[in-house]
């Protein structure tokens, strides 16, 4: 595997790979890298004839310093554990590669970026639009891989590309879960092994709404996720909500139609580390 730092060293290797029938995979991480992240890279090799892993822990997307102080960096681990999948390119760009001049731009990345996550937290979608768009414009990949743990990212990805015209097709992948069912995530690395059982509350809630889809209740889950809170001083719920999987426009406590694709989304926190997930419902 070869660990490259600069854009034109980039440039230089992918050249020889740009003509069909060669494709480019590319899975653009923050590192702190987990079964999560290595499972997108393993079917970006079985999907392409070369794949780039990034890493770059972006500060335009944290809207608190100390988050982005804190968050995980484990270069040396992460460099092992991609060499163990067979990935070819690790990329490892400096701040000034990525963001040679601030980026002032104000994407708009339509209704499905405002609320939920972009509420919660301002100018986060903003900045993940701003690296996935210039990541993008430096590796020209095929394909671009990303979890479905971080859904609504998933969907501001899609409306960026569209949005910019950007020729790459985005794929979503499944979740990857301990066997408690706590989605991987880098934040986990910050969570005792207490914290960490605390945490499967999260999965724990989004399958009790599952559950009872499954059992023909189409209405109340918001309701019903919620409460499974009450009496639990951790994790400390911000939301639990109901939405269109299509379009994250709120169903709340309405009835679910049959034709309809709805998924149950979750924000908690859990030791001071705010954490995420989802669950398709239908």
């Amino acid at each position: 595997m070869q660990v490259l730092t600069s854009e034109s060293e980039l440039n230089s290797l992918l050249d020889e790979h740009r003509f069909p029938p060669h494709t480019t995979g590319f899975v653009p991480t923050m590192g702190a890298l987990h079964e999560g992240h290595l499972s997108l890279v393993r079917k970006s090799l079985s999907e392409n004839t070369i794949t780039v892993c990034s890493i770059f822990v972006n500060p335009t997307q944290f809207n608190d310093p100390e988050d982005f102080n804190k968050y995980p960096r484990q270069r040396e681990s992460d460099i092992e554990k991609l060499r163990s999948t067979g990935c070819q390119v690790l990329f490892c760009p400096e701040h000034k590669t990525i963001y040679p001049q601030e980026d002032h731009n104000k994407y708009n990345l339509g209704p499905v970026a405002d609320k939920l996550e972009g509420s919660s937290r301002p100018g986060h979608f903003n900045g993940v639009a701003s690296v996935v768009k210039r990541l993008l414009e430096i590796v020209n990949p095929t394909r671009a891989y990303f979890g479905l743990k971080d859904y609504q990212q998933f969907l501001v990805v899609h409306s960026l590309v569209k949005q910019y015209s950007i020729p790459v097709e985005i794929i979503g992948c499944e979740t990857v879960r301990d066997k408690g069912g706590l989605a991987m995530s880098s934040r986990n690395e910050r969570l005792s092994s207490y914290e960490k059982e605390l945490a499967t509350h999260l999965y724990k809630a989004l399958k009790s709404a599952k559950d009872a889809v499954n059992q023909g209740r189409d209405s109340g889950l918001e309701t019903l996720g919620q409460e499974y809170f009450n009496g639990l001083a951790e994790p400390e719920l911000e939301y639990f909500k109901v939405a269109d999987a299509r379009t994250l426009a709120p169903i709340g406590d309405k009835k679910i139609g049959n034709d309809d694709s709805a998924i149950a989304l979750i924000a908690a926190r859990v030791g001071g580390v705010r954490l995420i997930d989802n669950m398709p419902l239908n």
